[in-house]
């Protein structure tokens, strides 16, 4: 087992903490201050599962990646009054490297907020996303911006279905 973990970490570069960039991503997001993610600053993320835990350093930090993917899907249907809050931002990334099918998966929960012209949403969200794990080389950097986007892209979705439940027009 503990071979099984140095080959898991000496494919990922051999570093105790694997660089994840995904400061484009964030960079290229529009610039939306209706649509906000607090809990700014984590930037490490544990992958679980394995041997031994790889830490996956985002960059600049989890939640800017998650709240750009969420203002690149939702700025085009902004309208007026529109106002989207998320906090409590939790990610849990895991790896199943034995299994027979080996993954990658992504569970990610906030609490949100919505007010669309007045009329009020505030509940809880659960994301969970996978994606194949290549157990011999499992490129953790590549990964988990990956499953940062995807995860994110399926929030951006639960929100919009809520806004659009409001009732409340474009």
């Amino acid at each position: 087992m503990a071979a099984a973990a140095a080959m898991l970490l000496s494919a990922c570069g051999g570093k105790a903490v694997i660089d994840a960039d995904a400061s484009r991503m964030v960079a290229a997001s529009p610039d939306s201050p209706w649509l906000t993610v607090e809990n700014k600053g984590a930037a490490v993320l544990n992958v679980k599962g394995l041997d031994t835990t790889a830490h996956v350093q985002v960059a600049p930090d989890v939640v800017s990646v998650i709240q750009a993917q969420l203002r690149r899907d939702l700025q085009p249907k902004y309208f007026t009054d529109l106002i989207v809050g998320c906090r409590n931002m939790q990610v849990v990334v895991a790896a199943a490297p034995k299994a027979d099918t080996p993954v990658t998966t992504i569970d990610m929960q906030a609490d949100c907020r919505i007010v669309a012209r007045g009329k009020v949403v505030a509940k809880g969200y659960r994301v969970s996303q996978s994606m194949p794990l290549n157990a011999a080389e499992p490129r953790f950097d590549v990964q988990v911006p990956a499953l940062l986007q995807s995860a994110s892209r399926d929030l951006a979705s639960q929100l919009w279905t809520d806004v659009v439940a409001t009732g409340v027009h474009r």
